[in-house]
């Protein structure tokens, strides 16, 4: 359904020449639909004890940076000098984006191979995949900070 709605909101009669013109809520809301299906396989995984790892990420208060790596399907790069918690979790969670940056329609194929050699430079040089495979053709991204939002308001504009 989500990537359905990622191909309406480029149609002409919906945001299309809004998204021809790269309006950034526009492309955060194209990335958001785009990136559904990375982000819910990763925000299904559980840890050892069953708790949820993106709870435990968002919740870390002694590693803030825990949070990051979730942004990366929405084109979002993992800022330098950060250092997740090298777990289960965050293993986990960058073998589902390395699979996900293999299509290269996807957001994260631009963020996932920086990001993944950042993360190795914390947790060791075989923590995370850094090799991608090949995929389909890019198409353009962009980054943003409030991907929900423009979800949500992207819904609402295909459901008038």
């Amino acid at each position: 359904m989500m990537a359905a709605y990622g191909r309406d909101i480029v149609q002409p009669n919906h945001c299309g020449p809004d998204y021809q013109n790269r309006h950034p809520m526009v492309l955060q809301a194209y990335n958001g639909f785009i990136a559904y299906q990375p982000l819910y396989q990763a925000g299904c995984l559980r840890d050892s004890t069953g708790n949820y790892c993106f709870a435990n990420a968002i919740t870390n208060t002694t590693s803030n940076t825990d949070s990051y790596p979730y942004y990366l399907p929405l084109g979002v790069g993992l800022p330098g000098g950060s250092r997740p918690t090298c777990n289960s979790c965050l293993r986990d969670t960058m073998a589902i984006f390395n699979t996900a940056a293999a299509n290269k329609t996807q957001p994260i194929s631009q963020t996932y191979s920086d990001a993944s050699q950042q993360i190795n430079m914390g947790c060791g040089p075989e923590f995370a995949n850094t090799t991608v495979a090949n995929g389909a053709p890019a198409l353009g991204t962009s980054g943003g900070f409030a991907p929900l939002v423009a979800v949500l308001v992207a819904l609402y504009i295909l459901l008038l």
